[in-house]
């Protein structure tokens, strides 16, 4: 077997919102920078063939209780497969553990133009919703996106979230394309075994690859691979307080049929409202793809499989939850996450006030039916105060986590723009260490 070695100043797993960031950030700084994505850098995106490919399992990952956990092997990462909904960082990150990313979060903004979509790109479900919404008291806004409104197909037919092809929906693989003319180094296929530690002090890692081992000796490592990839290598180096508790942000669907143009037929997550988030609570319309939604009918409304014939008349909100932290994750990956009567309870009050908006946005009540619940992104298994510090290292010298596995509560909102704060965060504390050196 061939065995590659590399030498580095960073090295960087997971091509992600937090791993292209920081990857990015330190590529611009002049660092040697090299990044390394399990997956591929799948050009062939926006449909249902193409996502087999570049989800996990081909979207059949099960924690032991049967929940759902989608996750994508892709440059980029999951932000190919997300809703592009940009919200800003919890408070509760400042007020209780001292992070404050307000300015990493206005910064983004800024330079990536967030702001919600013009009304004639949201459509028509979007805003029948987010009238019935605001009759009844809920206080439904549009909701800021990562979204290009002038390359945006709203008619894509429910696969926005399959991957975009026009190029409308940003993805970190645009921060990737930018960490390597700044001259960082991407590798695909390289997954990940073990961090090399020596003396209390991380040196590098080894990976496999197609054409053989990699081993790569860094200055700095950082782990971006997720609240399921991270503390998975973290357990494989011997960091065993790793992958102990997560928050997965569980979701339903509640689905209803309508006389009037469906949820497909526009951008996924356009409106909604953070107003119950202090319940635990998010809404926001969201409808699956149609194959997932045939799949997903079948496994727990089966009566229901005919309204498929009327799937772009369907309205849908998306009911998800800040939930519990439980559950743990093994070192290959194996995952167990119960949910609490706290979670059900939760869901049971979202799903509720999901019905009732439906039906006053026209939908037929006795077409309404409540989806399986699924993870959406897991994170909490790498937590800061317990597995990293407020500056997101390890107790291993110069090993460091960016992504959402550092988060110790659940986060009950979309997360990329929390990742990408949080990296620019530790990219800029990178580099004044290496200022002060």
């Amino acid at each position: 077997m061939k065995i590659t070695r590399k030498h580095v100043d960073v090295a960087v797993v997971g091509s992600g919102p937090g791993g292209a960031t920081v990857a990015r950030q330190l590529a611009r700084a002049g660092k040697r920078v090299l990044l390394l994505e399990k997956g591929r850098y799948h050009r062939f995106i926006g449909n249902h063939l193409s996502a087999l490919f570049t989800v996990d399992k081909m979207g059949m990952n099960w924690t032991a209780e049967g929940l759902n956990i989608v996750r994508a092997f892709t440059v980029g990462g999951s932000t190919l497969m997300y809703c592009g909904a940009a919200a800003d960082p919890p408070d509760w990150l400042r007020d209780r553990y001292g992070i404050d990313l307000t300015p990493y979060a206005e910064q983004t903004r800024r330079e990536l133009n967030l702001q919600p979509l013009p009304d004639e790109v949201v459509g028509v479900a979007g805003l029948r919703i987010l009238e019935a919404a605001n009759e009844l008291g809920y206080h439904f806004h549009k909701l800021d996106k990562f979204i290009r409104a002038d390359r945006c197909r709203s008619v894509c037919g429910g696969t926005c979230m399959l991957g975009c092809p026009y190029g409308a929906k940003w993805t970190a693989r645009e921060y990737v394309e930018e960490m390597r003319a700044a001259g960082g180094e991407l590798v695909e296929r390289a997954n990940v075994q073990r961090i090399l530690i020596e003396d209390g002090v991380a040196t590098g890692l080894v990976a496999s690859t197609p054409r053989g081992s990699l081993t790569v000796d860094a200055d700095v490592v950082i782990l971006s691979a997720g609240g399921l990839g991270t503390p998975a290598i973290l357990l494989r180096s011997g960091i065993e307080e790793a992958g102990r508790g997560m928050f997965v942000d569980p979701l339903v669907f509640v689905t209803g049929v309508s006389r009037f143009r469906g949820t497909c037929l526009g951008p996924p997550m356009t409106i909604g409202t953070y107003e119950l988030l202090d319940e635990g609570i998010l809404l926001s319309d969201l409808i699956d793809p149609w194959g997932m939604w045939l799949l997903m009918t079948a496994r727990k409304n089966p009566s229901k499989l005919l309204q498929f014939f009327s799937y772009r008349r369907q309205l849908s909100l998306m009911v998800k939850i800040g939930d519990e932290r439980r559950g743990t994750i093994t070192a290959d990956e194996r995952i167990s996450k119960p949910l609490s009567k706290q979670d059900h309870a939760r869901l049971d009050r979202g799903a509720s006030l999901a019905r009732e908006i439906l039906v006053r946005a026209g939908c037929d009540p006795k077409s309404i039916m409540v989806g399986p619940v699924r993870g959406a992104h897991p994170g909490a298994t790498a937590r800061i105060g317990e597995v990293v510090d407020n500056n997101l290292q390890t107790r291993i010298q110069n090993l460091y986590i960016s992504d959402a596995s550092v988060l110790p509560e659940a986060l009950d909102r979309p997360v990329v723009l929390t990742a990408i704060s949080l990296a620019k965060r530790l990219a800029e504390h990178l580099l004044r260490q290496t200022a002060g050196a």
